[in-house]
């Protein structure tokens, strides 16, 4: 009987020993799947809000300015762990003043929307060399239908 019982605490040890080992490269893989998922969150969100920005200056219906395009693209970037202040906004392609950016185009020119971002990891990874975040960019691009 005293076999049966130094065999089981001896079994007890390898399993706390088998789930230190384990345990760590679990959490990474974790985190990791966590931190691609709110990675990813935030390029949808990034170029759903280009394609966004985009339409409204193409629409267009007053005259908008591009401070009104650049707003309309921070406010609708906003999502997990984005501030609408945080995305650079920039805005090419259209020939008209930044009043009316499509303003005397060809019927062919787009105009596009382009916001880029440093998507800083929420938990960071404890790997050396790893890096801290990355760059994601968003576009959307609109045909100017109106002179």
């Amino acid at each position: 009987m005293s076999g049966h019982r130094r065999r089981h605490n001896a079994e007890e040890g390898a399993a706390a020993l088998e789930f230190a080992l384990v345990a760590p490269i679990l959490l990474l893989l974790f985190f990791g799947i966590f931190n691609v998922g709110i990675v990813l969150t935030q390029q949808l969100s990034l170029s759903n809000s280009a394609r966004q920005a985009a339409r409204f200056a193409v629409v267009d219906v007053e005259g908008r300015a591009c401070g009104d395009i650049e707003a309309e693209a921070r406010n609708a970037a906003a999502t997990v762990g984005m501030n609408p202040g945080d995305p650079l906004y920039a805005l090419s392609g259209a020939t008209g003043p930044c009043e009316r950016p499509c303003a005397g185009s060809t019927a062919a020119t787009n105009l596009t929307v382009t916001l880029s971002y440093y998507s800083d990891f929420l938990v960071p990874m404890p790997i050396p060399g790893f890096p801290r975040g990355i760059d994601i960019e968003g576009e959307g691009i609109f045909r100017c239908e109106h002179n």
